[in-house]
Formats: structure tokens, C-alpha cells, sequence
């Protein structure tokens, strides 16, 4: 495993922008102070090209789900135990079992556990969170029908009408080898399955000699230890020279792998652990978007002596921009118009570097009269999930054969800069023809 996994986050997201990242980049520069209001996978910010956790340059991050937040914290302060609960079999009624209780877990006052401190997190369901999304088909948007009675523990579906946040019953994610936490990556060789020792009567603690016509009923043993009981064979636990042994990818673990349980995979421990150092210094809150952008919030002392704030808002597609409904958890389809709104009426602050993502045309002419310069990150050919897939044509339950490279919108991506970013000339990032 190597540090680039300290670019990536453990769960598929609708919407990431690892292919934008880049050129988002290239427009902020090496801002003071970076803001992201809609972080999701923070995907931009652990592909940030600047070294991390200098003095004097912040970052900060929100989101207005208070799952993801806490998962985001429990990985930046409690990485080992977040990854324990994380690392588990994908099983059909793990998934329910667990989307349950952290719908009715964050209905019962997530949000205010989360704004009553910056550091509070709940390591067990972060590692549950992120489970059940990698094991999920779709977004896990908690709008299904399924919950568990209080009285008897099973699980029942609701009638419809009023009902609490509930969960679907449907298969986990089967389609390929794993995603995310679930990554065949992060796999370990485990216990070799092949047939026992049969050619005698057994070898070792098995030995014929050793067999006896019945147990006694007495106390066993408790001198030192003998035999295989002896002192001298005991061990704290698997060591890494054990797991390099059979794979030598995990040479860089050092002693991070001493002592780790055996349902959790060591690499996903790494994983954990390097963006628990990237994120050493990241402020992650939880609200609504615009409290993050206040000027209070965003121009810290740095930008306020001269520096400069960069601001990447990436919210909901805005109902002008052609997408279909029901693709989020928190779902707005009015929110882009607001941030739309906001990037107005600040982008023309020398101090602040703006980066809108959405849709060309999403919203009008507006952006491109008031100086802001449009860049376009798709490229021919590079289809991944999310709208790509969903745009897909449908009759029903059928796709009606409509070819999908005719049919994806992912050409349709655009990034909007504010007048004082960087080389805005409207280049594209890939060459080539674009749909």
C-alpha cells in the first residue's frame, strides 16, 4: 500500500470530483485558506498538490449530513477503531441491520451531539456508515420502508403514510469484487483451504499417543504453561513480518499491524491511518452551507493580512439543470440557485478564489456576465457512476437499447471561476474532442 490512498476516500459518492481536481486546483492555487461547503468525499482536498498541515494555512470542510461528518471525524481521530468496525463480510442482513440503526441513531440527535463539540465522534458508527454504504446499491438514502419495532427487535415494514426514516431491503452491492472498505485491495491471503492432515493418526497436539479415554474434572494447569501451553511460545499477536510474509505490499506497515484483530484487514488500517494525518489539522463541521462561507468563518487572520480564501461549492444539481430526482440524501433542488447566488455577490473580492461546479447552462448567462470563466473537465470515453448511469433511458422497467455514450450527461460538467482565480482562459484540462 503506498500513500497515494491518502487521495482517496473509502466509500463511493455520487457526485465526486477526483477527475475535476486538478484543474480546481490549477484555478485556487495555494490558497490561505481553503472552504468547502459540500464536502462528500473531500476528494479534492486529499488531492491537494500543496503540502498539508502547514502553519498558518487552514482548511476547513461542512456538510450538512451529520453521517458523513462523523465519519469524517472518527477517521481524523480514531482511525484503528473506526477501521474495526468498518471491516466486516458483506452480508444482506448486516446491511439492514446496521442502515437501521444509524437512520434511527441520527433521528435521535446526531446533529446536536456533533455541534455540542468540534471533536466529538462516534468511531463504532462511523465504521457502520461506511460499511453499509459500500455495501449498498445506489445512495444510501434512508427513504425505504423497513425499520424494527421496538417491542419485539425485528424487523417490520411500515405502512405507507407518515413513518420514520427507514431502510430497503434489498441486496447488498454484488456487481463487482467490492467498493471502498469492501475493495478486493484490501484483502489478506487468511487461513489456507485445503483438507486437514489424514495420512495417520495425526501430528502434534494430535498425536495418537496423546489421546486419552475420557477429560478429567480437574483443574487444568497453572504453573508457567507446558507444551504447547509454553510461556516461551506466546505472542502479542499477528506481526507484520507474519503478513509480509504473505504479501509484500504491506512492507510499510511497520508495527501498525501488531496485535490487530483478525476481521480487520491491516491495509484498511493503513488506509484510515493516512488520512487520519492528512486530516490532522482539518476543521470538518456540520450545518447548513452558508455558515461556512461567512466572512467571519472564511477570511481567517491570514486572508485578513493579505492572503486569499479559496471556495469550492459543489451542491446539488439545481432543478434547471436536467437531472433526475432522488439522487441525495439531504435532496434540494433549489440550494445551487442560493449558492449560485452568493458566488454573485463575492466573486469579485480580490481575496477570494470562487470554484462553482454544475451543469453548462444550469445557471443561464449570469456567471459569465458578471467575469466568470467556464471550464469544462470531462473527456470523451471517461464514463464513471452517478449521472453517467443514470441517465440512462427507461420505458418502464426496460431501457429502451438507447445507446449510453449518446445518452450520459458527464459532458455536460462544467466549473465556474470567479474573475480572480487563476489561468482563467477557458482550457480545457483534457485534449481532445468533447461530446
Amino acid at each position: 500500500m503506498t500513500t497515494n490512498y491518502a487521495k482517496k476516500a473509502p466509500f463511493p459518492w455520487f457526485g465526486g470530483k477526483s477527475a475535476a481536481a486538478e484543474t480546481i486546483w490549477r484555478l485556487l492555487g495555494d490558497v490561505d485558506h481553503y472552504v468547502e461547503p459540500f464536502c462528500g468525499t473531500l476528494t479534492v482536498l486529499l488531492n491537494r498538490p500543496h503540502k498539508c498541515n502547514r502553519a498558518y494555512y487552514s482548511e476547513t470542510v461542512n456538510d450538512v449530513d451529520g453521517l458523513l461528518v462523523n465519519f469524517w471525524r472518527a477517521v481524523q481521530w480514531h482511525p484503528e477503531e473506526t477501521a474495526r468496525h468498518a471491516s466486516w463480510p458483506v452480508s444482506e442482513a448486516d446491511k439492514q441491520a446496521r442502515g437501521i440503526a444509524l437512520l434511527r441513531w441520527r433521528e435521535e440527535g446526531l446533529v446536536d451531539l456533533l455541534a455540542g463539540s468540534p471533536e466529538w465522534c462516534d468511531p463504532k458508527m462511523a465504521g457502520w456508515w461506511v460499511y453499509v454504504v459500500c455495501c449498498t446499491i445506489g445512495a444510501f438514502a434512508g427513504d425505504g420502508a423497513w425499520t424494527v419495532d421496538r417491542t419485539t427487535g425485528r424487523i417490520v415494514k411500515q405502512a405507507l403514510g407518515p413513518r420514520e426514516t427507514g431502510a430497503k431491503r434489498n441486496l447488498p452491492h454484488l456487481g463487482n469484487g467490492g467498493m471502498g472498505v469492501n475493495s478486493p485491495q484490501l484483502r489478506e491471503p487468511g487461513v489456507f483451504r485445503d483438507r486437514p492432515h489424514l495420512g495417520d493418526n495425526g501430528m502434534g497436539v494430535n498425536n495418537a499417543s496423546l489421546r486419552e479415554p475420557g477429560v478429567f474434572r480437574n483443574r487444568p494447569h497453572l504453573g508457567g504453561g507446558v507444551g504447547v501451553n509454553n510461556a516461551s511460545l506466546r505472542e502479542p499477536g499477528v506481526t507484520p513480518l507474519d503478513a509480509f510474509a504473505h504479501d509484500p505490499s504491506l512492507a510499510d506497515i511497520g508495527d501498525w499491524g501488531a496485535e490487530f484483530h483478525d476481521l480487520t484487514m491491516p491495509k484498511l488500517i493503513v488506509w484510515f491511518r493516512l488520512l487520519a494525518a492528512r486530516l490532522r489539522h482539518v476543521r470538518i463541521i456540520n450545518g447548513d452551507w452558508a455558515r461556512a462561507v461567512t466572512t467571519g468563518a472564511s477570511h481567517t487572520l491570514s486572508v485578513r493580512q493579505g492572503g486569499v480564501c479559496g471556495y469550492l461549492l459543489d451542491p446539488p444539481y439545481a432543478d434547471t439543470a436536467g437531472r433526475a430526482g432522488g439522487l441525495y440524501l439531504h435532496e434540494s433542488d433549489s440550494v445551487a440557485h442560493a449558492v449560485c447566488e452568493w458566488c454573485l455577490a463575492n466573486g469579485d473580492k480580490k481575496r477570494n478564489r470562487i470554484v462553482l461546479c454544475g451543469f453548462e447552462g444550469e445557471h443561464g448567462e449570469k456567471l459569465k456576465a458578471a467575469g466568470w470563466s467556464e471550464h469544462e473537465w470531462f473527456k470523451k470515453g471517461f464514463l464513471t457512476g452517478g449521472m453517467g448511469q443514470l441517465a440512462r433511458k427507461y420505458d418502464g422497467e426496460e431501457w429502451d437499447g438507447e445507446d449510453v455514450e449518446a445518452t450520459h450527461q458527464q459532458h455536460r460538467e462544467r466549473l465556474f471561476a470567479s474573475p480572480h482565480c487563476l489561468n482563467c482562459d477557458n482550457t480545457p484540462l483534457f485534449d481532445g474532442d468533447s461530446l
